[in-house]
This record gives structure tokens, C-alpha cells and sequence, in this order.
């Protein structure tokens, strides 16, 4: 008789564990941790709650700015080895205004095989899947040689700076020689880098006067629009994106076609403007001697920030009522994909929905950006962001088990490789 092997036996710890994952994911979505304030202490302590109850697991807190609490916690293997990071998010979007929810923003309902509440898919369907995969890897501990991290922050939806970007520059275990990160995308597709962003504010000034007698004023607005033309203009530029990651995002067309997101292989190879806020004047009869607006422009690979800061900034400077300015900006990342940890990745995903997954780049950041700054392979695999950041965002069931399926078998496959 053939005895089954540790990783057979995992999968079966995996397929007992199904229920307690989407358990676990209605009660971190019952826990608040709207951003602002990113109040993550409460969601801290559940977790260190369960993963407390294993003997193996060492945790602590960081938080260098309260309310905003970060969780580090590690597992050491049989040897000396490689270490595996989880990495994920506890912060939320605001609920915004409860009337538009048919469910309670908070409850954590279940229907028609989704889970809802605010955070469902952004991203406490990917957190329960990282705690759930590393309280597995703990229990298999004699079977793999190394280290696996855990960490888990506040502060991503406002940036990143008290939570994974403080950890790494702060905590040593926090780095390692890959990253899994759980954040929002889709079971289909395996994410290998994302596109990079500037954010841009525009302000001028003019002079007010009655509507009916421009010539006496002059139009804040007018100008405004002139600053946002070179801005606009940008959407025209055609980067030469690396030949491997255009020919991985183009194998993606297909998926993205299947799975109802058809054009985001088109988005993340160019450059994209969103007009975010545009603000000026009081009414329609006086001229504004005032307006702002926000811009969010995401940049693939093949172009940097400051090259698109080059572009504009002649036109921009040469308005004399005109100030603008770089309020965040972050490159273009990405990891090989061709890499062990996407090519396992990728491997897994296809044996648990039994069919292709493609590899594509994300259109939106995450905090795998700041591991693949630091030369961190990186993969982001998430659940599929359906109402992310609006009224009923919810997470079906389907992929909250998938991606802790996938996240416990890459793991182990890569310390114990």
C-alpha cells in the first residue's frame, strides 16, 4: 500500500478546512476597519486569537502609528531554508451611506454562495486565505525547511507608509525570498506586477467678476483646462512595454473575455488618465477666480514617472496662473513571469479550477509593490473585486476557497522544494 505523501495529506487538510476559511472571512468582515481611521487593532487581535492556538507560531504588533496596528507573526520549519511571506491588507474603503446597502455593511451575509460586507472582497476573502494557508503550513512544519511570514497591515488604502513599507524598513522577518500577496484580481488570472502611478493636483487662480463681463475677469477654470490638455495628451503615448509581459498579458485576452473583463488587457498596456475631482466658481454668472483639480494617471511598464513628469511639466510651467504638483507617484513593478513563485502559482491555480489561468500585469497597486522594490519576487492572487469599494461588495465562496487553496499548495511547494 502506497502511504500518501505530506503534500497528498495537505490537500486533505485542505479540503477539511473549506467551511472554517469562509467562517473566518464573515468574521473579519464583521470586525470595522474603515480607513480612515485604518483602526486595525480589533482585527489584530482576532487573528492573533487563532493563530495563537498553535504552539509554533511566534506574533507581535507593530504600530507606529495608532490607531493603525500591524501584525507580524513567523513559523520555522525542519532546516534552515528560504523564506515565504504572506502579505495582505486589513484596512477597508468607508462603508459610505447604509441605505444603498441590501445588506448590512458589516453582517457578513451569505447568499447565493457570496459572502457581503464591506472588505468581503478588498480584501478579507484574501486575508482568510493567507491565515488559514499559514496555520497549515504550521501543523506541516517537519515537512518543509525554512521560514513562512505572515504579515498582515493597516494603512494600504491610504498608501502603504505605516503598514508594509514601515515593515520592511523596520522589520527584518517581515523580507524574504518571495512574496504571496491575496489582494483583489481573480482566481483566472495569476498577477505578476502592476502599473505604476502618478498623482497630480492642479490648482490656479484667476480674478472674479460679474459672468456677463469676461473681459474684466480672468477665468480660473479656462486655465485649468489648458493645464489638463498635456495631461489628457498622455493617453496618446505608446511605451515600449517589455516583449514578455506584453506577450503574457496578450495570452490573457482570452481569460479576461471568459471571465466578463474583456479590455484590461488593453488598460494595463497604456497609459490612463482619471479625471478624479475637479472643483471651481460659486455660480454660473460669476467668473471663478479659483479652481483644482485631481488627477490619477497609471503608467504601464516601458515609461517612469519622470519621463511622464518631462512631458508635462513645459506646458504646465509656462501658466502663469497654474501650480501643480506630484502628490504620490510609484514605478511600474513587476517580478519575471517566468519566476518560481508565479510559475508555481500559476501551476496550482490551474489544478484547482481544472482549466488554463493566465498571467497578466493588475491595473491598480498593491503592497507587492513595495517587495518587488526591494527585488522580492511577488505574485498577487486574489478573488474577483465585485462591488470593490461600493454598496453589497461581496466575495463569492467559490474563489475565497480557491485562493486559500492555491495560497497553502504554493507555499508549501516553495519551501519545500
Amino acid at each position: 500500500m502506497n502511504t500518501p505523501s505530506d503534500r497528498d495529506r495537505l490537500i486533505d487538510r485542505i479540503s477539511d478546512s473549506r467551511d472554517h476559511v469562509i467562517n473566518l472571512c464573515r468574521e473579519l468582515i464583521r470586525i470595522d476597519s474603515q480607513n480612515p481611521p485604518s483602526d486595525t487593532s480589533k482585527l489584530v487581535t482576532k487573528i492573533e486569537s487563532i493563530i495563537g492556538t498553535s504552539p509554533h507560531i511566534e506574533h507581535r504588533r507593530v504600530s507606529p502609528k495608532p490607531p493603525i496596528t500591524n501584525l507580524v507573526a513567523k513559523v520555522t520549519g525542519n532546516a534552515g531554508g528560504r523564506r515565504l511571506v504572506f502579505n495582505g491588507h486589513l484596512d477597508t474603503f468607508p462603508i459610505g451611506n447604509k441605505s444603498n446597502w441590501s445588506v448590512g455593511p458589516l453582517s457578513g451575509d451569505i447568499k447565493d454562495g457570496k459572502i457581503f460586507g464591506r472588505g468581503a472582497c478588498d480584501m478579507k476573502a484574501g486575508v482568510a486565505g493567507s491565515v488559514m494557508a499559514f496555520l497549515l503550513l504550521a501543523e506541516f512544519r517537519d515537512s518543509w525547511s525554512g521560514e513562512a511570514v505572515l504579515t498582515l497591515v493597516g494603512d494600504e488604502e491610504t498608501g502603504g507608509a505605516w503598514g508594509t513599507k514601515y515593515l520592511l524598513e523596520h522589520v527584518e522577518e517581515a523580507s524574504g525570498d518571495a512574496l504571496i500577496n491575496g489582494d483583489t484580481g481573480s482566481p483566472e488570472i495569476v498577477r505578476f506586477g502592476e502599473k505604476g502611478l502618478i498623482w497630480l493636483s492642479l490648482e490656479t487662480t484667476g480674478k472674479a467678476g460679474h459672468g456677463a463681463h469676461v473681459h474684466l475677469g480672468r477665468n480660473a477654470i479656462r486655465t485649468l483646462l489648458e493645464g489638463l490638455e498635456p495631461v489628457l495628451e498622455l493617453q496618446g503615448l505608446n511605451p515600449s512595454v517589455p516583449d514578455d509581459i506584453t506577450r503574457a498579458v496578450r495570452e490573457a485576452d482570452q481569460v479576461y473575455k471568459a471571465i466578463g473583463i474583456e479590455g484590461e488587457g488593453d488598460t494595463v498596456l497604456r497609459v490612463t488618465i482619471n479625471l478624479g475631482q475637479i472643483s471651481g466658481g460659486i455660480n454660473i454668472n460669476t467668473i471663478p477666480d479659483s479652481s483644482n483639480a485631481l488627477v490619477d494617471i497609471r503608467i504601464p511598464p516601458g515609461i517612469t514617472t519622470d519621463e511622464i513628469s518631462d512631458l508635462i511639466k513645459p506646458r504646465l510651467d509656462q501658466l502663469n496662473d497654474l501650480q501643480w504638483s506630484i502628490l504620490t507617484s510609484c514605478e511600474a513593478n513587476w517580478t519575471d513571469p517566468e519566476s518560481e513563485i508565479i510559475t508555481l502559482t500559476r501551476e496550482n491555480a490551474k489544478a484547482a479550477l481544472g482549466r488554463k489561468v493566465a498571467t497578466s500585469l493588475r491595473p491598480g497597486f498593491s503592497d507587492a509593490r513595495f517587495y518587488r522594490e526591494k527585488n522580492i519576487p511577488s505574485v498577487v492572487y486574489g478573488v474577483t473585486p465585485h462591488n470593490m469599494g461600493a454598496a453589497d461588495e461581496f466575495a463569492t465562496i467559490d474563489d475565497i476557497q480557491t485562493v486559500f487553496s492555491v495560497h497553502s499548495l504554493t507555499a508549501f511547494d516553495f519551501l519545500s522544494a
